[in-house]
């Protein structure tokens, strides 16, 4: 399904304010995060059960609700799981953007394999691990729809398709310095929060 051109701009509004947040604020907001995706994948699947089934009106609401709130439940207790494929993607993204230059077989094969990587690692050393991906998932995907805006690139087109990631990014050369600048900022700041936090935390406990 593709968004009419109206309601596109809004769609990259969209993308690049979670982009941002994910960047920013990834680690604070996971597991929230995972419960709205495990929550808008169930309302699809009940919606899907619901045309299959032919219900009427009333039941396909409560399709869409009863999806919903399973899928959040689901996505919520599979912690460890997301914790794993937020590595994942954080291994696969740094591989694509990397080897990007190369052929996109290779820098796909090797996001693949850097993929593994994180995802092992994520499961060991869960915070650093996804506040590294929040903050180069949420960079990568506010560059993209910032693209739209500058250089009008069909960003839903390589969300379908990202085996044509890397060759879009070798052919705009300042996408991977933007991201890559953007997901060191993010990351950062996610850091100093979290160090923030827990020196509140001592000096509530020593006083």
């Amino acid at each position: 399904m593709q968004p009419s051109a109206e309601l596109y701009p809004w769609y990259s509004v969209a993308l690049m304010t979670w982009g941002v947040l994910d960047c920013f604020f990834g680690y604070r907001v996971f597991k929230i995060t995972l419960a709205l995706v495990g929550a808008l994948l169930g309302m699809g699947f009940g919606e899907a059960v619901a045309a299959a089934v032919g219900f009427g009106p009333g039941g396909a609401t409560a399709s869409l609700v009863v999806g919903g709130v399973l899928g959040a439940v689901l996505a919520f207790l599979l912690y460890i799981a997301a914790v794993f494929v937020s590595g994942f993607l954080f291994g696969a993204s740094l591989g694509i953007l990397l080897l990007a230059n190369y052929h996109p077989m290779v820098a796909l094969l090797s996001g693949c394999v850097l993929g593994l990587i994180g995802g092992f690692l994520a499961v060991k050393i869960q915070r650093v691990l996804i506040i590294l991906s929040t903050g180069l998932r949420g960079a990568f995907c506010a560059v993209l729809a910032l693209a739209y805006f500058t250089h009008q690139i069909d960003w839903l087109f390589y969300a379908r398709a990202p085996d044509q990631l890397p060759a879009l990014i070798a052919s705009n050369s300042w996408m991977l310095p933007a991201i890559l600048a953007l997901a060191a900022v993010g990351a950062f700041a996610q850091f100093e929060a979290g160090e923030g936090g827990g020196k509140k935390k001592s000096k509530g406990k020593d006083e």
